[in-house]
């Protein structure tokens, strides 16, 4: 029974239970990144708090309690300026208490849970789960607020309802679910979730994962496909499909702020039907004993502007260099991208020293340059970027429950100038990793 979490989690316990045993488990980390820009160094330092916890055993009911929660602080309180501002991520995921088994069939938690049986719906109340045959098929219930979209806070604007139902059999695992959310008591999303991961054949295995919006006309908003399939022990085989459309909500223009904040330029505060489609296929051969080879290529395609795009990869990863210990990974890509051409080299290195350190490196070289110059959009952005990459980590297991990492990335954009002077940057980023697993 250690620290703070400990405590607040046999507080929770009722008196009569409190020589009942505990068992707590989680981590905490606390990192901060600080990163300058030359030749005029202007300066941003982040710090980040991320913490889990399982509390077990509070009660003789076995009462548990869960945490899972990040928060950020701008330290400098200063406005990162590739990006306008610094984006707030404070949020408590997961805080809720769980009593497992009542009556020899229930689960029943209490609380803010994401829900990965369905869909990873987000709600602030009461989940109870009926186990139908135990630990191999469930179906569940949830209901009660939902997290502000926006500061993820606990408010009553939105509330969220839904059923689920799991199976588990031996090469075969699946769910669904049906969930709706509401916003000023009228509907404002519904949607239908579904996953499967099933072992069709020794070697052969198929993953899907769908969410099926229709609040507004019926649409496929998400869509992952996997076939994955290793003929011989060395070589294997992988084709993904995915489809990303914007989830559908009653009043779209309340989220523009949050839907596809990397095409702000494109969009402005106009929402738009915008679809992804991706199909990759890749590949990787074992070549040695410890190394690999590995290609794929991708296309994808947008119903924003009907633009495709390719990407290719090639590389080798090997596991232990002429037996020196050392991990390397070599790839190259080739991009043609919707509105830009690059390129793409890199090269990463680690090695254990000992059972506590770990070194690692990283060099990389990046082409790129906008086309589309004709068109009004390339003559206002038009573009071109060579930069390098370096990045050094170094990471230390003081012991099993203390970790540490300090880790260094350099980038180098030679064609990119500061507007202010003309000269080539620089970015240092450099980010420190206190972590207590307990």
């Amino acid at each position: 029974m250690r620290g703070a979490l400990l405590c607040a989690a046999v507080a929770l316990a009722p008196a009569a239970a409190a020589a009942a045993p505990v068992e707590v488990d989680g981590r905490v980390s606390l990192r901060g990144i600080y990163s300058a820009d030359a030749p005029n160094n202007p300066q941003t330092f982040l710090s980040f708090l991320e913490t889990d916890a399982r509390a077990s055993g509070l009660t003789d009911g076995d009462l548990r309690l869960v945490l899972d929660a990040t928060f950020i602080l701008d330290v400098t309180e200063t406005n990162e300026r590739r990006f306008g501002e610094t984006e707030r991520l404070d949020q408590i995921r997961n805080l809720y208490v769980e009593l497992p088994g009542l009556g020899g069939r229930v689960d029943l938690r209490v609380g803010r849970r994401i829900i990965p049986e369905a869909g990873n719906a987000w709600v602030d109340g009461v989940e109870a789960r009926f186990w139908v045959d135990p630990e191999r098929a469930s179906v569940g219930a949830y209901g009660g607020l939902a997290p502000d979209p926006f500061d993820r806070a606990f408010g009553t604007t939105f509330q969220a309802a839904g059923l689920y139902g799991t199976l588990h059999r031996p090469g075969l695992t699946t769910s669904a679910a049906y969930n709706t959310v509401l916003r000023d008591a009228e509907v404002d999303r519904q949607f239908v979730f579904h996953r499967l991961h099933w072992k069709v054949a020794d070697g052969l295995f198929l993953s899907t994962y769908l969410v099926f919006d229709f609040v507004d006309v019926p649409e496929v908003t998400t869509l992952l496909g996997t076939v994955d399939y290793t003929p011989v022990r060395a070589l294997n085989l992988t084709l993904t499909t995915s489809r990303y459309s914007i989830e559908q909500y009653r009043d779209q223009t309340v989220y523009r702020n949050i839907i596809e904040p990397n095409q702000a330029l494109l969009l402005g505060n106009e929402v738009v039907d915008l679809v992804y489609n991706r199909v990759r296929f890749s590949g990787s051969l074992r070549v040695y004993s410890s190394g690999f080879h590995y290609q794929s290529v991708e296309y994808k395609q947008r119903s924003q502007d009907g633009r495709e795009a390719w990407l290719y990869t090639i590389g080798i990863r090997d596991e232990d260099v002429l037996g020196t210990g050392v991990r390397a990974d070599l790839q190259g890509q080739v991009a043609n991208e919707f509105q830009s051409d690059t390129a793409l080299v890199a090269l990463d290195l680690r090695r254990d020293v000992g059972a506590a350190w770990t070194l690692g490196g990283r060099l990389g070289w990046f082409d790129g340059r906008t086309i589309g110059r004709a068109t009004e959009r390339g003559r206002a952005f038009d573009e071109a970027q060579r930069i390098l990459l370096i990045g050094a980590q170094v990471a230390w297991r003081a012991s099993a429950s203390h970790h540490v990492d300090v880790i260094y990335d350099g980038a180098g954009e030679t064609e990119l100038q500061d507007q202010r002077n003309g000269q080539n940057l620089f970015i240092h980023t450099a980010m420190a990793r206190y972590s207590w697993l307990y």
